[in-house]
């Protein structure tokens, strides 16, 4: 569950901004966006920026703002190469719930909620750094080129966000 949760962190920090990806992996964000207009429940500033260094740390900047919400249900898919890798829909509540404290403070960095409900927030990291050379082998799966698109339905609203990213070595 674990290294679930943090690989999905992970392929959603080096979408948002490129860099020089540990084991000498280079990410380049070719979009990202907040799909759900004005009012989306969930949206990443303009200026939210991640980079996963050479000593494979990702140090998230910028802010996440959460309007208030109680439930939220994603439905994603992930293509790479232009094959769908996975597709369905995942109960974020329930995950973020049941993660481990680890999990959980990861979620924090990135302004994702830690639990449900969720009141009104910004949610900003300055400079943090988390250490993911455990889970460095995995971004050879992901080299390529992928597209993330996610559609979140809260009992508040909508949110969605379409990434596009090559990772290559």
């Amino acid at each position: 569950m674990l290294s679930k949760v943090v690989f999905s962190l992970v392929i959603f920090a080096v979408a948002l901004e490129v860099a020089l990806a540990c084991n000498g992996f280079k990410v380049n964000l070719l979009k990202a966006e907040n799909c759900a207009g004005a009012d989306a429940i969930i949206t990443i500033d303009s200026d939210f920026a991640v980079k996963l260094n050479k000593k494979c740390e990702i140090i998230p900047s910028g802010c996440i703002i959460n309007k208030p919400f109680k439930t939220a249900v994603s439905k994603f898919k992930v293509t790479k190469d232009g094959m769908v890798m996975k597709e369905g829909k995942m109960d974020l509540c329930t995950m973020a719930n049941d993660a481990p404290a680890e999990a959980k403070d990861y979620l924090k960095m990135f302004g994702a909620p830690q639990s449900c409900p969720v009141e009104d927030s910004k949610v900003c990291a300055h400079e943090h750094k988390v250490d993911i050379s455990k889970y460095k082998a995995m971004l050879n799966m992901a080299r390529g080129h992928m597209i993330i698109d996610s559609d979140i339905t809260h009992d508040t609203g909508k949110s969605c966000f379409h990434i596009e990213m090559e990772i290559t070595n």
